[in-house]
């Protein structure tokens, strides 16, 4: 339905007989109304055609093929009025076959039906709102009359003290209350929803479209039904019944039009919510058949798959693999993917260079896939954001904004930082990628959802993007190195042992693991492990700036060796301090390992770069 602001909704309840008639009823251009479904047919089975008055009638429901009526004439479907509108031999409509999505017809019942949702279901609303058990109003629904004669009378225990009777007084009497709560505010909510609660009992049954509950021809000439087409053939072959009981039998005995009456209930039940009142209806292979209950309901129902599940424009779906040398707002698309994402854009640009004079034409070298198209390919994505988005998404980081590039392979590449927000890992997951198109989407993508700009979790303002399981293995083998001190490595057996028979070359003496090499930047500690002259958990001395605060004015140096020029080096337990003859710190060295200076350079690298991106206003 479409409201005062043209805004398109949906809204589920309880319609009134006239609802239902105006919804299927139909005037066709001779005056004659239609939209009343009498026979329980659905094709000839000569003529293959739609029974008239029948589950497929095309006088209800229009045309199976869009200007051609029953007969086979043609008419060409104009706005003219001098154009016939309609067949007169089997007063078809000349009309688009689209209506047959949409056109209702309906059923009218020879009995009044109540509807099961409401009377089945708990709570059940009738008998909340009539103040009766359900077991009395299913008695009288479905003629089983209940013999109170039977009922067999309980013996009350002895009186108990004063205070359980009152006790069980109170709980009563606050059960009683809490119901009367109950029953008011479902009558408000009738009230609210102008809904009458007559409507709650059916005389008119609608007929869906036949279009949503077609009849398929498969392999071999079968004809493949839908499940509901059958159970509308059950109630119109007892509602049929019942009127001839009705109608033309006067003599008809009453306890067989009360039993045919439960027979078009128990119809309309199944219909409704097969299994409701117990074994559900089932096919000749043992098969239970489709309810509206069963069509609308679960995540393979009509609302969730069709109505909810669409497929949109501008998207793809991969499985996600690490990619630990992305930034945090960067993201990995396989190039198949970024083809078809940025296709449109691809065209634009390729037409708006002159390497394409029309669309055809870049189409084509899109399907080939010239040097030319990744390049501007590329340049697309540089300035344009993607959404990555990881199902269920439970809260607001479920879907989150990157940056693309291009990767080889067909799976998209992910930081591991980022997949604490996703709730994601690595053993098969999968998550869909969408473009935003318009500039305020861009804008939004940018400035709100980009991965980098979401560290903190919305709900406990708790860091979200921390390294855990093998990333924190990782820093601790690249920073652990050789975790014994001076004293320790100069003392140690192992270090000793063998080292009188060991002859060492004078010019790799340095570098041997007897003795600490020192190194004056850290851009020559890490020349030197690329040369594999050192390992990256290999003791060395790293010369560092002339900070106080890392000597400690209570320790005492485990060594003080002397130069010649009178100079002299303390030696602690993980640096060491280089002083003049008049005691004045020229320079220190910390022992350090490559793998704490490459952690270390990583982080310097970040935290400038972000201190840059913050001074410009970025």
């Amino acid at each position: 339905m479409i409201d005062q602001y043209k805004h398109q909704q949906l809204r589920i309840g309880s319609v009134s007989p006239q609802q239902i008639s105006a919804w299927a009823k139909r005037i066709l251009p001779n005056g004659e109304i239609v939209g009343e479904v009498k026979k329980p047919y659905t094709f000839h089975y000569k003529t293959n055609k739609p029974e008239k008055d029948g589950l497929f009638c095309e006088r209800i429901f229009g045309p199976i093929k869009s200007g051609i009526c029953a007969c086979g004439n043609y008419r060409v479907i104009r706005d003219k009025k001098d154009d016939p509108k309609f067949c007169e031999q089997c007063g078809v409509e000349f009309i688009d076959s689209r209506i047959r999505r949409y056109q209702m017809g309906y059923i009218k019942l020879a009995c009044v039906v109540t509807h099961a949702w409401y009377l089945k279901r708990l709570p059940s609303y009738i008998a909340n709102l009539l103040d009766k058990p359900l077991k009395e109003l299913e008695s009288l629904v479905y003629g089983d009359v209940m013999d109170y004669s039977l009922i067999e009378w309980k013996e009350l225990g002895k009186e108990g003290s004063p205070d359980n009777e009152n006790e069980w007084e109170d709980r009563k009497v606050g059960r009683r209350k809490n119901f009367l709560v109950r029953r008011i505010e479902l009558a408000k909510h009738f009230i609210r929803t102008n809904i009458e609660p007559e409507w709650m009992v059916l005389c008119l049954l609608p007929v869906l479209p036949p279009e949503l509950r077609p009849i398929i021809q498969i392999d071999g000439g079968k004809l493949m039904s839908s499940d509901i087409n059958e159970l509308y053939r059950r109630v119109i072959y007892r509602n049929n019944t019942l009127i001839d009981l009705l109608t033309t039998s006067r003599s008809t005995p009453g306890e067989l039009v009360i039993c045919q009456e439960k027979l078009v209930q128990a119809a309309v039940d199944t219909l409704l919510d097969n299994g409701i009142r117990g074994q559900p209806m089932r096919d000749g292979h043992n098969k239970v058949y489709k309810s509206f209950s069963d069509i609308i309901e679960g995540k393979e129902g009509r609302f969730r798959e069709t109505l909810l599940g669409k497929r949109v424009d501008y998207s793809g779906r991969s499985v996600i693999i690490v990619g630990p040398s992305l930034s945090l707002h960067r993201c990995g698309l396989p190039g198949e993917i970024a083809i078809e994402l940025f296709q449109t854009f691809l065209i634009r640009d390729l037409i708006r260079k002159h390497f394409a004079s029309n669309i055809g034409i870049a189409k084509s070298k899109i399907r080939q896939k010239e040097p030319i198209v990744w390049e501007i390919l590329q340049e697309v994505m540089q300035g344009h954001p993607v959404l990555l988005n990881r199902a269920p998404t439970l809260h607001r980081l479920g879907i989150q904004a990157f940056q693309p590039i291009l990767v080889e392979g067909r799976a998209i590449c992910l930081h591991p930082l980022v997949c604490k927000g996703f709730n994601a890992d690595f053993d098969g997951d999968q998550m869909a990628v969408h473009v935003p198109l318009s500039l305020e989407a861009q804008a939004e993508a940018r400035l709100l959802m980009f991965s980098h700009t979401n560290l903190l979790s919305p709900a406990i303002a708790d860091p979200i993007s921390v390294p855990t399981q093998d990333m924190l293995i990782g820093l601790y083998i690249l920073t652990n190195g050789n975790r014994r001190g001076i004293s320790s490595n100069r003392y140690n057996p192992r270090n000793c042992r063998n080292l009188k028979n060991e002859r060492i070359p004078q010019k790799n003496y340095k570098y041997t693991k007897k003795k600490e090499p020192f190194f004056w930047n850290s851009y020559d500690a890490i020349g030197a492990y690329q040369q594999k002259r050192i390992t990256f958990d290999s003791p060395l001395w790293l010369r560092w700036r002339l900070d106080l605060r890392i000597i400690s004015s209570r320790e005492v140096p485990i060594e003080v060796h002397y130069e010649s020029l009178g100079t002299y080096h303390e030696i602690y337990g993980h640096y060491l301090v280089v002083r003049s003859t008049k005691k004045q710190i020229r320079s220190i060295y910390i022992r350090t390992n490559v793998g704490h200076i490459s952690f270390y350079r990583e982080i310097e690298e970040a935290v400038q770069g972000f201190c840059r991106a913050y001074s410009y206003g970025i």
